[in-house]
């Protein structure tokens, strides 16, 4: 007969989910997991497979979680007014962080995005949606004359997300406001023309 599990499925994922963005996949190893998880290595194995559909789980729960962050971007409102409190909201999300981690996605895409394809799959994805909302709140701007149409809605939602990025990686090694908040404001000035 089989022993029932007794721990929670989901605490042990964010706790893998932790470790994993503290370290990256390549630096958490599986006692790492156990130990934080609080699971043995059994357990790890029969609820979780092993250790990359583990990292695969941790990381589509961060995306998931990180994305519900975007129904900010679908409120009414004035346009640029949504866009500015999204992407300073963004910025001191990252200098709150006391352990500087910076974004889970952003270190997941310079780790293995480029040869991971399951990974690669989930961050294209995850992009994409974030993309996706950003150009819907840009068009809707530049139709009500908000956002200036000098360019398309989706070169600019491109290069918000590219910003967004760099605000994580800069949050990691330059945690100040100073060095982020120009980032920003750099960022709207480009909805001027």
């Amino acid at each position: 007969m089989p022993r029932a599990k007794c721990f929670d499925k989901e605490d042990a994922l964010q706790k893998a989910m932790k470790a994993f963005w503290a370290r990256g996949y390549e630096a958490t190893s599986i006692q790492d997991l156990v130990d934080c998880m609080g699971i043995n290595r059994g357990s790890l194995y029969d609820t979780f497979g092993d250790k990359h559909q583990l990292f695969i789980s941790a990381l589509d729960q961060y995306t998931q979680r990180s994305l519900s962050r975007g129904n900010a971007l679908k409120q009414d409102g004035n346009t640029v007014e949504i866009l500015t409190d999204y992407l300073y909201a963004f910025m001191y999300r990252t200098l709150e962080d006391p352990e500087k981690r910076g974004c889970f996605i952003t270190n997941t895409t310079v780790e293995r995005g480029s040869y991971d394809p399951e990974c690669a799959k989930l961050i294209r994805e995850y992009y994409g949606k974030i993309e996706e909302d950003l150009t819907a709140l840009i068009a809707k701007g530049q139709q009500n004359g908000e956002i200036e149409n000098q360019r398309e809605a989706a070169e600019l939602a491109t290069f918000f997300v590219g910003v967004m990025q760099g605000i994580r990686v800069m949050g990691k090694l330059r945690p100040e406001e100073t060095t982020l908040r120009p980032m920003v404001e750099v960022a709207l000035a480009s909805l001027k023309g």
